[in-house]
């Protein structure tokens, strides 16, 4: 049997590779946050409430959430880097409709259509990491992805307050309409198409022969299966809580500021940016990170969130705050690797729609957690901060339950499925 290097053209180079990808990756992310900053002026300019906008950032992200479901299998029969360097054009004209949208109705729709062609780029991002660069680096090259995608929720506030401070809202999106064309000429150039005929390879060419011609109920039946296995089902569900306590204490700074921050623009902005240093940080720790078991780290991580998010209720001044949600930032970073780590262990064959499935349960979290930021905003920033702890806590516990739970998955989990 010949090894991966006498077949393929060589792997990716892992420096350039990676910092394209991850770059490309927070501008992607980053746009279920770019309206955190300017909900006050959304709803001014839209004639309606600061809740009501919160919705841009639900409707975004369940439209990502359940695009990946789709797009996942897209990249394994169109090949990866079509399917990234077309879904970023695709987004070019979505940005365009959201910063041209009229009023919230227009805008919801428009934000909907951007979730859905954004949604492109996560799962076919994955993948070509996972194949396409050297083993020894992987874990590397995937902790750094997922750890771009956690930073957009950072980096994305503070250049879309930046901007929208300067020039508007509709200045944010036409900025990001122009930086995507920019990303996928960069993408086209930087990731490799591999051998064969087009931009598709051997692994495609199977997964399409697996699923091909099984219709709706083939598509399905990997995803039903992995929802029955106890211990999936369970991480999943505590999945909801990485980004749904992230971007719920963020949208709740936003409706509610925490005692001694105010609501200036300036105060908001240095809370944002004081996050940023956590996100370099992890990458830089995965060596030694894991060495740790990753349903270890998911459990102790969401524990830490759920603690450090609930200590910010102390009214102790900025600071006091600043370095809590550091610290609850830097919790969330090591929790989403580890949660896709665990999941992929216990998933067997069928780790491309585990990784998927993560994935949506991650970005309907993200979906989830302006709304309850929301109600619990009319109460102020303490009840937040408190909601968001108990989500954190209630992941952790879910993660807890499911490094108990067995699962009999097998190596040839989509033949069983299939059968």
């Amino acid at each position: 049997m010949s090894s991966p290097s006498a077949t393929e053209p060589g792997w990716a180079p892992t420096g350039r590779t990676v910092a394209a990808v991850c770059a490309v990756g927070i501008l992607v992310v980053g746009q279920l946050y770019v309206v955190l900053p300017v909900l006050n002026k959304l709803a001014a300019d839209w004639d309606t409430s600061k809740s009501a906008a919160t919705w841009t950032t639900t409707a975004f992200g369940l439209a990502y959430g359940v695009g990946f479901l789709v797009t996942g299998p897209l990249s394994d029969r169109w090949g990866r880097r079509p399917v990234i360097v077309g879904g970023l054009l695709a987004t070019v004209v979505s940005s365009l409709l959201v910063a041209a949208a009229p009023g919230l109705v227009s805008g919801l729709a428009a934000r909907i259509l951007q979730g859905l062609t954004a949604s492109f780029f996560a799962p076919a991002a994955f993948a070509y990491l996972s194949e396409r660069i050297a083993p020894e680096r992987r874990v590397f090259a995937l902790t750094c992805l997922t750890s771009s995608f956690l930073g957009a929720g950072v980096v994305a506030q503070v250049l879309a307050q930046l901007i929208g401070n300067a020039l508007g809202w509709h200045a944010i999106f036409v900025a990001g309409a122009i930086v995507f064309v920019l990303s996928a000429v960069l993408l086209r150039v930087v990731l490799q198409a591999p051998a064969g005929s087009g931009d598709t390879n051997e692994t495609a060419a199977k997964d399409d022969s697996t699923h091909e011609g099984s219709g709706v109920r083939g598509a399905l039946a990997p995803y039903v299966f992995l929802l029955r296995q106890s211990r999936l089902a369970l991480l999943y569900l505590s999945c909801l809580a990485i980004l749904g306590s992230f971007v719920g204490i963020y949208t709740g700074i936003q409706l509610a500021p925490p005692a001694g921050i105010g609501s200036g623009n300036t105060a908001l902005l240095a809370l944002r940016a004081s996050a940023i240093p956590a996100m370099v940080a992890v990458p830089l720790l995965a060596g030694r990170l894991g060495s740790i078991a990753p349903a270890t780290r998911l459990v102790t991580a969401l524990a830490a969130a759920a603690v450090a998010v609930a200590v910010t209720t102390i009214p102790w001044g900025g600071v006091w705050v600043a370095v809590w949600l550091f610290v609850f930032v830097t919790a969330v970073a090591v929790a989403a690797p580890a949660a896709v780590q665990a999941i992929a262990v216990s998933a067997g064959a069928a780790r491309g729609t585990a990784t998927a499935l993560y994935t949506f349960a991650l970005f309907v979290g993200a979906s989830a957690g302006p709304q309850l930021a929301n109600l619990a905003a009319r109460v102020g920033y303490s009840a937040v901060a408190l909601s968001m702890a108990a989500a954190a806590a209630v992941g952790a516990a879910l993660a807890r339950a499911a490094s108990r739970a067995r699962v009999p998955v097998s190596i040839g989990v989509v033949e069983t499925v299939r059968e």
